[in-house]
């Protein structure tokens, strides 16, 4: 429901922009403020980005009854690196963003063998790796305003409780495609955007040894589409008019919901020999992520 609701205030959003612009007709028409002519607000030729990555991690599991198992929450830093390019009616865009903490909180249960759990609360490690490349299709392209639809393509992957004692070691990992809309606003050396999406997680699954307790287990996990939202500002710090080359410093706060649907029971073993307790299964969870990301750019 929720994802529902996202997708139409975006597709309110893009007919609202897409009216006001006199359509893809205008966007193509000839003349002064034609995408030909002018850069746009979103700009044009090669971008290149890097900032600073600060988040907050909160990650819980619940049963089949809906009570919590365990909690994962925490601040994370982060490296972001972004590379564009835009011509008059092409948006294009390749991500890679590495965050972590040594220092989040575990709030759950730690299992060992034969299936014997007990409660637990202790600082974990976390890392997250993501990759996404896009490609859009610039409906609107003016001055006062850049909107383009965008597909996409991206890998997340998460590695859970590493190198900490009791070093249970949970590797999540995914591929996922991207429907969005990305909207860049331009008041003289400032651009206010949207750029919300929907992705689509595919070939999910949970591996893990649980300690050493178990042989290497593959969970396969059940996908929920996922939102992310992001709210960029920029400000040019330079421009050179002649061939309209770019320094500008950004800030984009961002928010990501992920969910994770229950595995298949899965029978493990040690040694070869069915565990105690077996089969197990890796639960339901929700994976919020709210983040800002701050520095800066060239456009050239």
């Amino acid at each position: 429901m929720r994802v529902m609701r996202v997708m139409a205030v975006a597709a309110a959003l893009f007919f609202i922009l897409f009216l006001r612009g006199g359509g893809l007709a205008y966007a193509f028409s000839p003349g002064p403020g034609n995408p030909v002519a002018d850069p746009g607000a979103g700009g044009r030729g090669f971008t290149i980005m890097g900032a600073y990555d600060g988040s907050y991690l909160y990650y819980e599991e619940k049963d089949t009854a809906g009570d919590i198992l365990d909690r994962d929450y925490g601040y994370l830093n982060g490296l972001d690196i972004e590379a564009r390019f835009e011509s008059g009616i092409l948006w294009t865009r390749l991500t890679a963003d590495y965050s972590w903490s040594h220092g989040a909180t575990y709030d759950g249960a730690v299992c060992g063998d034969g299936g014997l759990c007990t409660p637990a609360k202790f600082s974990t490690p976390e890392r997250f790796d993501l990759y996404e490349g896009d490609l859009g299709f610039k409906l609107l392209n003016v001055e006062a305003g850049t909107l383009a639809p965008y597909v996409g393509i991206g890998r997340r992957v998460w590695w859970r409780g590493e190198d900490v004692s009791p070093d249970y070691i949970e590797k999540y990992s995914w591929y996922f495609a991207a429907i969005g809309l990305n909207y860049v606003c331009r008041i003289e050396r400032w651009t206010a955007g949207a750029d919300v999406a929907v992705d689509i997680p595919f070939n999910m699954r949970m591996t893990t040894n649980e300690a050493g307790n178990w042989d290497e287990t593959n969970f396969k996990l059940r996908s929920n589409p996922a939102v992310v939202v992001q709210l960029p500002i920029t400000y040019d710090i330079y421009e050179r008019y002649v061939n309209a080359d770019r320094v500008f410093v950004f800030l984009t706060p961002y928010y990501q919901h992920w969910a994770i649907g229950a595995s298949d029971l899965v029978n493990v073993t040690k040694n070869g020999v069915t565990v105690a307790g077996s089969p197990y299964y890796e639960p339901d969870s929700t994976t919020n992520i709210y983040g800002a990301r701050i520095g800066v750019g060239v456009n050239f």
